[in-house]
């Protein structure tokens, strides 16, 4: 199953905790790349987010990548199936 995943940030998280989480959040995505977890992924240019298509076998993965993202907690995301 393939679904369209839209992060954005939050505008009120402070620049010393989006510093330090954004470098984990890159390594974390890559990782998933690397599985073939995540087919795209782009940053939306302008704005503090990214796009990403993910190809998991279950809603329970879909949740798992989305829950175990370091940003989670300081972004709002929308997903969509494909």
């Amino acid at each position: 199953m393939r679904f369209l995943i839209l992060q954005r940030i939050r505008g009120e998280v402070p620049v010393e905790i989006w510093s330090k989480l954004l470098p984990v959040q890159f390594k974390y995505l890559d990782d998933l790349e690397k599985e073939g977890k995540i087919e795209v992924s782009y940053h939306l240019i302008g704005q503090q987010g990214n796009v990403l298509i993910v190809d998991v076998n279950s809603d329970e993965e879909l949740s798992r990548i989305i829950s175990e993202d370091p940003l989670f907690f300081h972004s709002e995301r929308k997903v969509y199936p494909l």
